[in-house]
């Protein structure tokens, strides 16, 4: 059932893979496509993963036991990925709504995170090393390294 699919069609909630991944489609900004990537069923959960249920699996063509990580992703287009199927308009709002939920707590960490002045030392303990300057060589001398 893959075949291409025309990016003048796409809908919210289409489902794509890649040689790699697949890819459920979320919203359009300007020109670009933002998509979510679904991954395979592993023990590592993340905060932003959103379980496909059996039935829109079955639906859109994906694995059973497969969940999306609401990590948004911007591609140019859907060159490379071939169209599999089509997520529900209910678990396709609630894609949505969970990958701003994700997105709006993002921005608070990032607004609370500790910020370091420019002129704050390294992560090297203040340790400044100088620029890596390469050493003169003797034109008569033989250099092994």
């Amino acid at each position: 059932m893959a075949r291409s699919f025309p990016s003048a069609c796409l809908r919210t909630g289409a489902v794509f893979c890649s040689a790699a991944t697949w890819w459920v489609l979320v919203a359009r900004q300007e020109a670009a496509l933002v998509f979510c990537p679904i991954l395979a069923q592993t023990e590592n959960h993340h905060r932003a993963d959103l379980p496909l249920p059996w039935a829109e699996a079955l639906q859109a063509g994906c694995p059973d036991g497969t969940r999306i990580r609401c990590r948004p992703v911007l591609r140019a287009s859907t060159y490379g990925l071939t169209y599999r199927g089509q997520l529900g308009a209910c678990f396709t709002e609630r894609l949505v709504l969970a990958m701003t939920t994700e997105l709006r707590h993002r921005l608070q960490e990032d607004r609370f995170a500790p910020r370091l002045p420019k002129n704050a030392p390294s992560c090297r303990g203040g340790l400044s090393l100088p620029p890596l300057r390469p050493e003169p060589r003797s034109p008569r001398a033989l250099h092994f390294f």
